[in-house]
């Protein structure tokens, strides 16, 4: 398997991905809802995974929604419930300051995740491709179980988050990470976003 990685920012490389990248390469149409878009490109609703999804209060395999990408990947670092926890918290006689400040994930940031484009050798999709309907089943169940094992091994020995004056103090995730994961049926078989 081969792993290609860039950094995303928030702002502009954001809105890319929510555009093009989570519908499967292809252009999502303006104001066309997200899961319309998948549908209508043939792809999976994204998914979530990652061992720190119980400390925000998602369920891995649970679907990526639209807000939840804007909030966390979109809005410099924010809780993907925050549009909720804000209107609850609105609704309880809360200021709007402090309302805003509950949906925080810590400090705004700039980069605000990772992307992990995960694919197999070239020659294991020639054997997809010309193979039968078990070849594909097997093949399809390894690339998954690796990208789940990849997924573990970037959380046990390579995550960390650098704070302090000059990132001098480095720090491993409260909990794991949170990963939204990708579907592709082109060249890059699958990504994943991890905050």
């Amino acid at each position: 398997m081969t792993v290609d990685i860039r950094v995303i920012r928030a702002g502009r490389m954001y809105r890319y991905y929510l555009r093009e990248t989570v519908v499967g390469d292809g252009r999502r149409p303006d104001r066309m809802p997200l899961r319309e878009a998948q549908e209508q490109a043939g792809v999976p609703a994204g998914r979530w995974m990652g061992r720190g999804l119980a400390v925000l209060g998602l369920t891995p395999g649970e679907e990526v929604t639209e807000s939840q990408l804007r909030n966390l990947f979109g809005e410099r670092g924010r809780h993907p419930h925050a549009d909720r926890i804000e209107v609850d918290l609105l609704a309880k006689g809360a200021s709007p300051k402090n309302a805003f400040k509950a949906g925080a994930l810590g400090r705004r940031v700039t980069v605000t995740g990772v992307e992990f484009v995960l694919r197999p050798q070239p020659t294991i999709y020639l054997l997809w491709a010309l193979g039968g309907e078990e070849t594909r089943r097997v093949i399809e169940a390894a690339h998954e179980r690796a990208i789940e094992r990849v997924l573990e091994w970037i959380e046990d020995e390579v995550a960390v988050i650098r704070c302090g004056k000059d990132g001098i103090y480095r720090v491993r995730p409260a909990g794991g990470l949170v990963a939204a994961r990708f579907r592709h049926y082109e060249v890059r078989s699958e990504r994943t976003l991890a905050p």
